[in-house]
């Protein structure tokens, strides 16, 4: 890998990954550990933070620290700030989701609102805060991670789509409003990507991509999933040249998103969820609405 920005001397010494301990979230972090900032991670997870750390530790030589906390605690920004204990955030990554798969009006309200709690109310109270910090300081930077699923509304995944839109339409208007403040911001657009719970909802499913992500005899024309390092090393690869409103993952889903936009918004909508209700109702519980898809 080539030569990469010094984040620490531009930003400053601390970032914290939300939804930091696997997968996506660790890679994200580790990249940012790769460009000499110290990293704070959050997650549920004690023992799977634990494990990030120390390997961003021995692998960078920088400090990590980790914060155990589960966003759907109405208390998340007063149990993350305790957990700093002082330290200032001088780039925020909010990598966290929740996903209910299943019709709208079979699923119970109380997962929507899991849903648009954690992918709405939560990454707007954190930005909100720490972004108000590092605009008074004059300088910082923040990565909102939404969905391609957050294109257009999608089959199964309502108020997932509708909360992912959400975060992308927030991160494109701050990448303006704090951009003459000295903050960056962007939308990183994820399609899929291999991480432990893609791989889990795989095996829920019993799809050829439960064991791997390239497993041998795929069906022509199946698009392999993302590998997370390599996503995250898309993302800040562009992130040290320019900031744009929106990132995607890969070149791949960037290049599915134009042709999609060159349909008409019911082509769209019609194209997109009829292959995800294909998939979804060759699903274990498809019926009660307990399958769940990425």
């Amino acid at each position: 890998m080539g030569a990469v920005a010094d984040y620490n001397a531009r930003y400053g010494p601390w970032a914290m990954v939300i939804g930091g301990s696997v997968g996506l979230g660790e890679a994200l972090a580790r990249e940012l550990a790769r460009r000499g900032m110290n990293v704070v991670i959050t997650a549920r997870g004690q023992d799977k933070l634990d494990l990030a750390a120390k390997r961003i530790r021995a692998d960078f030589g920088v400090e990590a620290k980790t914060i155990a906390a589960d966003l759907s605690d109405p208390a998340i920004l007063d149990l993350l700030l305790a957990g700093l204990a002082g330290t200032e955030v001088d780039f925020l990554i909010y990598n966290a989701a929740l996903e209910h798969g299943g019709e709208f009006i079979v699923q119970d309200m109380d997962r929507h609102l899991a849903n648009i709690h954690v992918n709405c109310t939560v990454p707007t109270v954190l930005v909100h805060h720490f972004a108000r910090r590092m605009a008074a300081r004059g300088r910082g930077g923040i990565v909102i991670s939404s969905s391609l699923a957050a294109a257009q509304g999608l089959y199964a995944w309502s108020s997932y789509s509708a909360s992912k839109a959400y975060e992308n339409l927030l991160a494109q208007t701050l990448w303006y409003e704090l951009r003459p403040k000295g903050v960056d911001v962007t939308s990183f657009m994820i399609g899929s990507t291999y991480t432990p719970n893609f791989q889990h909802n795989q095996k829920v499913r019993q799809t050829p991509f439960a064991e791997s992500r390239t497993p041998a005899d795929l069906p022509e024309g199946t698009q392999v999933p993302q590998d997370p390092q390599d996503a995250a090393q898309g993302l800040f690869a562009q992130l040290d040249k320019e900031w744009l409103p929106m990132v995607y993952a890969n070149p791949r889903d960037e290049e599915n998103a134009r042709r999609l936009a060159a349909l008409t918004l019911a082509e769209r909508v019609t194209l997109t969820s009829d292959a995800v209700r294909r998939s979804f109702e060759a699903a274990p519980g498809a019926k009660d609405g307990k399958a769940q898809l990425m």
